[in-house]
Protein backbone atom coordinates (compact mmCIF):
# COMPACT_ATOMS: atom_id res chain seq x y z
CA UNK A 1 0.00 0.00 0.00
CA UNK A 2 2.58 2.42 0.55
CA UNK A 3 4.48 1.76 -2.67
CA UNK A 4 1.20 2.59 -4.24
CA UNK A 5 1.17 5.94 -2.34
CA UNK A 6 4.31 6.80 -3.24
CA UNK A 7 4.13 6.26 -6.97
CA UNK A 8 0.33 7.97 -7.27
CA UNK A 9 2.25 11.40 -5.38
CA UNK A 10 4.92 11.12 -7.97
CA UNK A 11 2.88 10.67 -11.19
CA UNK A 12 0.22 13.40 -9.74
CA UNK A 13 2.99 15.85 -9.67
CA UNK A 14 4.29 15.09 -12.79
CA UNK A 15 0.51 15.77 -14.23
CA UNK A 16 -2.54 17.37 -12.49
CA UNK A 17 -4.29 15.97 -14.90
CA UNK A 18 -8.35 14.55 -14.24
CA UNK A 19 -7.26 12.03 -16.28
CA UNK A 20 -3.91 10.94 -15.19
CA UNK A 21 -4.15 7.12 -14.68
CA UNK A 22 -1.67 5.05 -12.29
CA UNK A 23 0.36 2.17 -13.33
CA UNK A 24 4.18 0.89 -12.89
CA UNK A 25 4.83 2.50 -16.54
CA UNK A 26 3.07 5.12 -17.77
CA UNK A 27 3.14 6.89 -21.58
CA UNK A 28 -0.34 8.84 -21.68
CA UNK A 29 -1.30 12.18 -23.24
CA UNK A 30 -4.55 14.20 -24.37
CA UNK A 31 -5.06 13.92 -28.19
CA UNK A 32 -6.83 16.96 -29.47
CA UNK A 33 -9.88 16.24 -26.72
CA UNK A 34 -8.97 12.34 -26.29
CA UNK A 35 -7.54 10.10 -23.91
CA UNK A 36 -4.76 8.59 -25.09
CA UNK A 37 -2.73 6.07 -22.34
CA UNK A 38 -0.41 3.36 -24.03
CA UNK A 39 -0.65 -0.52 -23.08
CA UNK A 40 3.18 -0.75 -23.06
CA UNK A 41 6.25 1.59 -23.75
CA UNK A 42 9.82 1.25 -24.00
CA UNK A 43 12.77 3.38 -24.61
CA UNK A 44 15.75 2.91 -27.05
CA UNK A 45 18.97 4.63 -27.63
CA UNK A 46 19.99 4.27 -31.25
CA UNK A 47 23.18 3.40 -32.89
CA UNK A 48 23.42 7.66 -33.23
CA UNK A 49 22.84 8.59 -29.61
CA UNK A 50 19.49 9.71 -30.40
CA UNK A 51 16.79 8.03 -27.94
CA UNK A 52 13.49 6.74 -29.33
CA UNK A 53 10.49 6.32 -26.82
CA UNK A 54 7.44 5.04 -27.97
CA UNK A 55 3.82 3.71 -26.30
CA UNK A 56 1.61 1.53 -28.39
CA UNK A 57 -2.31 0.60 -27.86
CA UNK A 58 -3.90 -2.22 -29.72
CA UNK A 59 -4.22 0.48 -32.71
CA UNK A 60 -1.94 3.61 -32.43
CA UNK A 61 1.30 4.52 -31.32
CA UNK A 62 3.00 7.51 -30.16
CA UNK A 63 6.54 8.09 -30.74
CA UNK A 64 9.14 11.05 -29.42
CA UNK A 65 12.76 11.02 -30.54
CA UNK A 66 15.55 13.26 -28.66
CA UNK A 67 18.58 14.13 -30.25
CA UNK A 68 20.30 12.01 -27.43
CA UNK A 69 20.25 10.96 -23.55
CA UNK A 70 20.11 13.01 -20.96
CA UNK A 71 18.13 15.02 -18.54
CA UNK A 72 15.87 18.43 -19.61
CA UNK A 73 14.27 20.38 -21.90
CA UNK A 74 14.44 18.87 -26.21
CA UNK A 75 12.75 21.29 -27.93
CA UNK A 76 10.74 20.58 -31.47
CA UNK A 77 10.92 23.00 -33.86
CA UNK A 78 12.41 23.40 -37.06
CA UNK A 79 16.15 22.45 -38.15
CA UNK A 80 15.96 20.70 -34.47
CA UNK A 81 16.94 16.66 -34.23
CA UNK A 82 13.80 16.55 -31.45
CA UNK A 83 10.71 15.00 -33.51
CA UNK A 84 7.35 13.89 -32.30
CA UNK A 85 4.68 11.45 -34.11
CA UNK A 86 1.67 10.31 -33.78
CA UNK A 87 -0.25 7.27 -36.08
CA UNK A 88 -3.71 7.02 -35.35
CA UNK A 89 -5.82 3.58 -35.53
CA UNK A 90 -6.46 3.88 -39.68
CA UNK A 91 -2.78 4.37 -39.89
CA UNK A 92 -2.30 7.93 -40.45
CA UNK A 93 0.75 9.27 -39.69
CA UNK A 94 0.80 12.51 -37.70
CA UNK A 95 4.74 14.11 -37.54
CA UNK A 96 6.00 17.30 -36.05
CA UNK A 97 8.35 17.48 -39.14
CA UNK A 98 9.11 19.79 -40.39
CA UNK A 99 7.05 22.84 -39.21
CA UNK A 100 5.56 20.85 -35.87
CA UNK A 101 6.05 22.78 -32.50
CA UNK A 102 6.86 21.36 -29.00
CA UNK A 103 9.00 20.34 -26.01
CA UNK A 104 9.97 17.02 -24.15
CA UNK A 105 11.44 17.46 -20.96
CA UNK A 106 12.98 14.66 -19.40
CA UNK A 107 12.67 15.09 -15.76
CA UNK A 108 14.23 12.33 -14.27
CA UNK A 109 17.01 10.01 -15.84
CA UNK A 110 17.80 6.45 -13.21
CA UNK A 111 20.68 5.36 -15.07
CA UNK A 112 20.93 2.53 -12.33
CA UNK A 113 17.80 1.12 -13.29
CA UNK A 114 17.70 2.02 -17.15
CA UNK A 115 14.41 4.40 -16.42
CA UNK A 116 13.26 7.70 -18.08
CA UNK A 117 10.39 10.03 -16.40
CA UNK A 118 9.32 12.92 -18.15
CA UNK A 119 6.35 14.93 -19.85
CA UNK A 120 6.61 16.37 -23.31
CA UNK A 121 3.66 18.35 -25.50
CA UNK A 122 3.47 18.88 -29.50
CA UNK A 123 1.38 19.52 -32.48
CA UNK A 124 2.05 17.93 -35.29
CA UNK A 125 0.64 17.61 -39.11
CA UNK A 126 -0.46 14.78 -41.70
CA UNK A 127 1.15 16.34 -45.00
CA UNK A 128 -2.15 18.67 -46.56
CA UNK A 129 -4.27 17.15 -44.68
CA UNK A 130 -4.92 17.44 -40.70
CA UNK A 131 -3.17 18.63 -37.59
CA UNK A 132 -3.28 16.66 -34.09
CA UNK A 133 -2.62 18.67 -31.34
CA UNK A 134 -0.92 16.33 -28.05
CA UNK A 135 -1.07 17.98 -24.41
CA UNK A 136 -0.50 17.01 -21.17
CA UNK A 137 2.12 14.17 -21.78
CA UNK A 138 3.26 12.01 -18.80
CA UNK A 139 6.37 9.81 -19.09
CA UNK A 140 6.47 7.55 -15.88
CA UNK A 141 9.21 4.41 -15.74
CA UNK A 142 10.00 3.86 -18.74
CA UNK A 143 12.16 1.62 -19.53
CA UNK A 144 15.54 1.65 -21.66
CA UNK A 145 16.87 -1.00 -23.59
CA UNK A 146 19.06 -1.95 -26.38
CA UNK A 147 16.61 -2.68 -28.59
CA UNK A 148 15.44 -1.18 -31.74
CA UNK A 149 12.41 0.55 -31.36
CA UNK A 150 10.08 0.40 -35.17
CA UNK A 151 10.09 3.93 -36.21
CA UNK A 152 6.54 4.90 -38.14
CA UNK A 153 8.45 7.65 -39.80
CA UNK A 154 10.57 5.42 -41.79
CA UNK A 155 8.05 3.66 -44.42
CA UNK A 156 10.85 3.37 -47.23
CA UNK A 157 13.41 5.25 -49.13
CA UNK A 158 12.68 8.91 -50.78
CA UNK A 159 14.80 11.23 -52.79
CA UNK A 160 14.38 14.10 -55.20
CA UNK A 161 16.34 17.11 -55.96
CA UNK A 162 14.53 20.44 -55.12
CA UNK A 163 16.08 23.33 -57.54
CA UNK A 164 19.36 21.10 -58.22
CA UNK A 165 20.07 20.77 -54.42
CA UNK A 166 19.71 17.17 -52.51
CA UNK A 167 16.14 16.82 -50.71
CA UNK A 168 17.57 14.84 -47.44
CA UNK A 169 13.98 13.82 -45.71
CA UNK A 170 14.54 12.86 -42.12
CA UNK A 171 11.16 11.15 -41.89
CA UNK A 172 8.90 9.42 -44.93
CA UNK A 173 5.48 8.12 -44.29
CA UNK A 174 3.43 6.71 -45.95
CA UNK A 175 -0.32 5.31 -45.79
CA UNK A 176 -3.97 5.06 -47.65
CA UNK A 177 -7.20 6.28 -47.33
CA UNK A 178 -10.22 5.39 -48.88
CA UNK A 179 -8.91 6.78 -52.47
CA UNK A 180 -5.82 7.32 -52.40
CA UNK A 181 -2.50 6.34 -51.06
CA UNK A 182 -0.37 9.33 -49.80
CA UNK A 183 3.62 9.24 -49.32
CA UNK A 184 5.26 12.34 -47.91
CA UNK A 185 8.54 12.75 -46.90
CA UNK A 186 10.30 16.12 -44.56
CA UNK A 187 13.46 17.55 -44.44
CA UNK A 188 13.92 20.11 -41.48
CA UNK A 189 12.68 22.80 -43.41
CA UNK A 190 10.53 21.35 -46.38
CA UNK A 191 8.20 18.53 -47.30
CA UNK A 192 7.30 16.59 -50.50
CA UNK A 193 3.78 15.20 -50.69
CA UNK A 194 2.79 12.48 -53.94
CA UNK A 195 -1.00 11.18 -54.01
CA UNK A 196 -2.36 8.42 -56.42
CA UNK A 197 -5.40 6.24 -56.30
CA UNK A 198 -5.12 3.28 -54.35
CA UNK A 199 -6.00 1.07 -57.29
CA UNK A 200 -3.04 2.71 -59.60
CA UNK A 201 -1.65 0.71 -62.27
CA UNK A 202 1.98 1.04 -63.71
CA UNK A 203 2.61 3.81 -65.83
CA UNK A 204 3.31 7.50 -66.29
CA UNK A 205 0.70 10.12 -65.91
CA UNK A 206 1.54 13.26 -66.27
CA UNK A 207 0.25 16.33 -63.81
CA UNK A 208 -2.08 18.01 -63.50
CA UNK A 209 -4.18 14.42 -63.91
CA UNK A 210 -7.64 13.29 -61.83
CA UNK A 211 -6.55 11.47 -58.70
CA UNK A 212 -3.27 12.39 -58.53
CA UNK A 213 -1.01 15.29 -56.68
CA UNK A 214 1.98 16.79 -55.86
CA UNK A 215 2.81 19.33 -53.50
CA UNK A 216 6.20 21.03 -51.86
CA UNK A 217 6.17 23.15 -49.00
CA UNK A 218 9.21 25.20 -48.16
CA UNK A 219 10.37 27.62 -45.75
CA UNK A 220 7.33 30.54 -46.87
CA UNK A 221 4.51 27.50 -47.12
CA UNK A 222 2.79 25.59 -49.41
CA UNK A 223 3.45 26.36 -53.14
CA UNK A 224 0.86 25.57 -55.99
CA UNK A 225 2.08 22.96 -58.33
CA UNK A 226 1.66 24.16 -62.32
CA UNK A 227 2.53 20.92 -64.45
CA UNK A 228 4.66 17.44 -63.55
CA UNK A 229 4.92 14.00 -64.27
CA UNK A 230 4.52 10.88 -61.64
CA UNK A 231 5.55 7.54 -63.43
CA UNK A 232 4.05 4.08 -60.98
CA UNK A 233 7.16 1.60 -61.91
CA UNK A 234 5.26 -1.01 -59.03
CA UNK A 235 2.67 -1.49 -57.22
CA UNK A 236 2.01 -4.37 -55.07
CA UNK A 237 -1.32 -4.24 -53.66
CA UNK A 238 -0.98 -7.34 -51.09
CA UNK A 239 2.31 -6.62 -49.75
CA UNK A 240 0.72 -2.56 -49.77
CA UNK A 241 4.22 -1.50 -51.25
CA UNK A 242 4.80 1.38 -54.07
CA UNK A 243 7.71 2.37 -55.79
CA UNK A 244 7.46 5.72 -57.61
CA UNK A 245 9.20 8.51 -60.00
CA UNK A 246 8.42 11.68 -60.07
CA UNK A 247 9.14 15.45 -61.00
CA UNK A 248 7.05 18.47 -61.04
CA UNK A 249 7.50 22.63 -60.54
CA UNK A 250 5.69 25.55 -59.07
CA UNK A 251 6.31 29.01 -59.62
CA UNK A 252 9.09 28.89 -57.85
CA UNK A 253 10.49 25.74 -57.44
CA UNK A 254 11.71 22.83 -59.50
CA UNK A 255 11.18 19.25 -58.53
CA UNK A 256 13.57 16.81 -60.29
CA UNK A 257 14.84 13.14 -60.11
CA UNK A 258 12.38 12.06 -57.63
CA UNK A 259 12.14 8.80 -56.36
CA UNK A 260 10.26 6.66 -53.65
CA UNK A 261 9.66 2.97 -52.33
CA UNK A 262 7.80 2.74 -49.40
CA UNK A 263 5.36 0.25 -48.05
CA UNK A 264 2.18 1.61 -46.94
Amino acid sequence: MKKFFLLFICVASLLACEDTQINEVVLQAKINDEFYISTDAQAAVNNDGSVTIQGNTRFESLTLKLSRLGQGDFIIESGQRNIASYQDFEGNIFTTIPNGEGVITITELDEVNNRLTGTFNFSAFRAGIDTVYVSKGVLYNIPISGDGIDDPNNAGTFSANVNGVPFVPVNITSGSTSNSIITSASSSTASILVSVPNDVEEGDYTLPFNGFEAKYQGQNGPETTVEGQISVVAHNVPQQSLKVTFSFSTDSTQITEGQFDVVY
